[in-house]
């Protein structure tokens, strides 16, 4: 009886041992990522290295299969992006790429991705020419027509402004979405005194600010970046800009942007591919568990960047085992097929991509900053409130 009870816990004892070398049900998969985490764009890129991070681990738990996810900071730097994409895919050899913020950053990255034939999906490039060159490996969840519809229909149909100025940091994205919505305002009738370009790297925006006073405008609409939010927000605030409106691009409404204005962050206007609550009805499930396992590990609810990073580590890494990732036979051909096959309802719409890897139904919001909170306020069919217009933190006309 003794030896049998003494065999029968070594077979368990191998059992378990056995079991915890074979916990997961494939083997590694193995993901890159770069995205700035320090230099101009880094209060992006950090937001949406946190999505991925997490959209790796409940992978992980859902799948069970092992994620290798491998990141590098491409410090705002389109030289470093590149080397990063290099080293990911030429000596890390991953299976695929994820991340990836600013047109300037992403589109050189994405040609080094093109060569060592490489799927590449990011959230944080509009620049249209990016698809236009038509890489098969090239992939991206957002494009420039979502972001200036929602700024020029909120601008026409809810402010009914009569003069707005336009700023714009002279990078590829940020020139294109204001020179586009220049045109479309027009268009509708509405003036645009005021179309100047600023370098980046300014930090004193007050001349050109003051030609936004001289010109009487009624909105002020800054297509920038982080940086650039902040440097023309004080600057507004010193001069104490006669305008009713401040209207900005991406980056604004996240917890390092709220974080580092307070109350000068009130009113403020932001696109927005996602705010809590504004997913589709068939997405409400997914977004709600998205959230608060966001907020279970950061302790704060994810920002539209960080969602954004979530999809994209998401939908690659389920593309990546369609490719035969945990299989040993690995084909980038099969998982770039997965990507164009994809045709899902997510937490910020529906979600599927065309012949050169954009998206078929990318749709944005406009929110305004109201004490402390995101208010979706356009397109009116997804509005969670009501525009507090005229209102600048600065008091403004």
């Amino acid at each position: 009886m003794g030896s049998r009870m003494i065999k029968k816990c070594w077979c368990v004892g191998l059992l378990l041992v056995f079991g915890l070398g074979t916990a997961w049900a494939a083997p590694a998969i193995k993901i890159g990522t770069h995205a700035p985490q320090s230099g101009s764009l880094a209060k992006h890129g950090i937001e949406q290295i946190k999505g991925i991070r997490l959209a790796a681990e409940d992978f992980e738990k859902k799948a069970k299969i092992k994620v290798d996810m491998i990141v590098y900071d491409d410090e705002s730097n389109p030289q470093k992006a590149v080397s990063a994409v290099e080293k990911l895919a030429g000596v890390d050899k991953v299976n695929a790429i994820v991340g990836g913020y600013g047109s300037n950053l992403v589109g050189p990255a994405s040609e080094a991705s093109e060569r060592y034939d490489t799927p590449y999906l990011t959230m944080g490039a509009v620049d249209t020419k990016l698809t236009a060159k038509k890489f098969k490996n090239f992939f991206r969840l957002n494009n420039m027509p979502g972001y200036v519809m929602a700024q020029a229909g909120a601008i026409k149909d809810i402010f009914a402004a009569k003069k707005v100025g336009v700023i714009y940091s002279s990078l590829a994205a940020t020139t294109e979405i204001a020179t586009t919505l220049k045109g479309l305002l027009q268009k509708g009738g509405i003036a645009v005194p005021v179309f100047e370009k600023f370098e980046k790297g300014t930090t004193n925006y007050k001349p050109i600010l003051l030609k936004i006073k001289d010109a009487g405008c009624d909105v002020l609409v800054v297509e920038g970046y982080f940086e650039d939010y902040v440097g023309t927000i004080k600057d507004a605030k010193i001069l104490n800009l006669p305008v009713k409106a401040y209207v900005g691009a991406w980056g604004i409404g996240t917890p390092e942007f709220v974080r580092e204005l307070g109350n000068m962050s009130e009113y403020i206007y932001g696109t927005s591919i996602w705010e809590r609550g504004t997913a589709p009805q068939k997405a409400k499930k997914e977004e709600a568990e998205i959230v608060a396992n966001y907020k279970s590990k950061y302790q704060e609810d994810p920002s539209y960047i960080a969602m954004l990073g979530y999809l994209t580590g998401k939908y690659m890494l389920e593309a990546i085992v369609q490719g035969g990732g945990t299989a040993g036979t690995y084909s980038p051909e099969k998982t770039r097929n997965a990507l164009r096959a994809l045709d899902t309802m997510s937490p910020i719409g529906r979600v599927a991509f065309d012949e050169k890897g954009d998206p078929r139904f990318f749709t944005c919001v406009l929110f305004q900053t109201q004490q402390g909170e995101q208010v979706v306020i356009y397109p009116l069919d997804r509005a969670k409130g009501v525009a507090r217009y005229p209102g600048v933190p600065w008091g403004g006309k």
